[in-house]
């Protein structure tokens, strides 16, 4: 089993909050004139990186994450979008499988703790969570400080012997440095469930390592992003048995003037 802890700080890029921000944030201003969308076909992580240039270590995404992630406390009910009902069924069904009242749950590069706010508003009263957010230290910090509990935990460091029923990793491995790494170690993980939403595929022999020039209305940096080839990531994935699988019909991103496909899936023991 690899030590996911020694990777978390190289792995959780700040990219995994603006994920966090796209997907809650509403757009009312209007884009500057700057190139948006996914360009280039990088040989390696470091490449990619130096292009981006000093953008890429913003913080400044930490406030929106926060104000979105407060907006979804607050809200009266939970709005459910396209988007996030396939995390949320394969949640509810992992919880009715467990057949326990306690579940707990790694939420990796769970920024603030936004799925928990929604899966805790829908699930029955007589379900307890133990929610673990692992993410980076200052969004960890933040985290714990805004919306901690004595359901919601946070932390930049993970115990890979730690007792987990569900292992959470929503639009994530497409920012990180070895995705391929990160999925090994989170499959070897003694949980009886791995619910993994957002992964852009593409149908292609190889990956494609890109870099994402974002909205300027959601944060003006430039990041690395993957594209997977859909064979290699099936494949990856194959080492637990695949429950479920869904593409994210309203979720795509363009590459190269096509649509790309953005899937999830859910694995168990």
């Amino acid at each position: 089993m690899k030590n996911i802890s020694r990777t978390i700080a190289r792995e959780l890029c700040p990219p995994v909050l603006v994920r966090a921000a796209r997907l809650f944030l509403k757009k009312n201003e209007p884009e500057a004139q700057r190139p948006v969308g996914f360009f280039g076909n990088y040989k390696s992580f470091d490449e990619a990186l130096e292009e981006c240039g000093d953008d890429y270590q913003t913080d400044a995404i930490l406030e929106i994450t926060r104000k979105n992630t407060a907006a979804i406390q607050t809200r009266e009910k939970v709005e459910i979008s396209p988007v996030l009902s396939p995390f949320l069924t394969s949640f509810f069904l992992a919880a009715s499988e467990l057949g326990k009242d306690e579940i707990r749950v790694l939420d990796y590069g769970g920024a603030m703790g936004a799925h928990y706010l929604q899966a805790r508003r829908l699930l029955p009263p007589r379900y307890r969570l133990r929610w673990t957010v692992v993410d980076l230290p200052r969004t960890a910090a933040i985290g714990a400080a805004e919306f901690g509990s004595d359901e919601l935990s946070f932390s930049d460091q993970l115990d890979p012997a730690a007792p987990f029923d569900v292992v959470l990793a929503s639009c994530v491995f497409q920012v990180l440095r070895s995705p391929y790494e990160t999925i090994d170690s989170l499959l070897s993980m003694n949980a009886s469930h791995f619910i993994f939403p957002l992964i852009p595929l593409m149908d292609a022999d190889d990956d494609r390592l890109t870099i994402e020039y974002v909205t300027p209305t959601i944060a003006p940096i430039s990041i690395p992003h993957w594209f997977f080839a859909r064979g290699k990531m099936e494949q990856t994935l194959s080492r637990r048995k695949e429950l479920a699988a869904w593409r994210h019909a309203e979720y795509t991103n363009p590459l190269d003037g096509k649509p790309c496909e953005y899937f999830g899936f859910h694995l168990t023991r």
